[in-house]
């Protein structure tokens, strides 16, 4: 059986914010395009979309458990599409939980009560949608800690020192113009991210 899947011009989201070299390699020499923050924002949404879809429309609803940045791909106008579905498992029933054999994600998008318990719902897709936001924000990578930790830790870490949002955000894209909405998906980065049980996440 042979696959055939739509051509995605300018491949995944990762490449366009911690492989710059490569996302201009993709573009023509006539072209200049940079992911600023008005492209950003509209790949969260889509993204948030892609998610809401699978977790309410689905019937059973699909959990994809590998939501990260190298499986969001991009058409030619930066639309996003949440891709590789490998690893997705339908829920027996909305809102409860399933519980996995073994775990599959990677460093820094997996929700600490999944590493846990191995149990998925939606809630674990959402942790990693929450590390997509602050990648989106930020430019680091979701490995982007320390030695020990993940850049949800990170941001976490300063946001518990109170710590100016403004400071941790990336500056090749901050505009005046966009700083509060920077500023808000930032917030509902760390919401999604928070260290709480898993039905407390939004």
């Amino acid at each position: 059986m042979m696959l055939v899947y739509e051509y995605l011009r300018h491949s995944s989201l990762d490449k366009w914010l911690h492989n710059k070299n490569e996302s201009l390699a993709m573009l023509d020499s006539a072209q200049h395009v940079v992911l600023g923050w008005p492209k950003r924002l509209r790949i969260a949404i889509r993204i948030a979309h892609g998610l809401c879809y699978m977790h309410h429309d689905c019937s059973p609803p699909i959990i994809h458990r590998y939501i990260k940045t190298s499986n969001i791909l991009l058409d030619s106008e930066f639309n996003a599409k949440v891709a590789d579905f490998g690893f997705a498992r339908f829920l027996t029933k909305p809102g409860q939980f399933n519980t996995m054999s073994a775990l599959v994600g990677s460093f820094g998008y997996m929700a600490p009560e999944y590493v846990q318990t191995t149990r998925i719902n939606e809630k674990i897709d959402v942790f990693s949608f929450g590390v997509i936001l602050l990648e989106l924000t930020t430019s680091k990578k979701a490995t982007c800690g320390d030695e020990h930790s993940s850049l949800a830790q990170w941001a976490w870490r300063h946001i518990q020192a109170e710590s100016n949002i403004i400071e941790l955000l990336d500056n090749e894209v901050m505009e005046q113009s966009c700083l509060d909405e920077m500023c808000c998906i930032f917030k509902l980065g760390i919401m999604c991210t928070a260290t709480l049980l898993l039905v407390d996440l939004p």
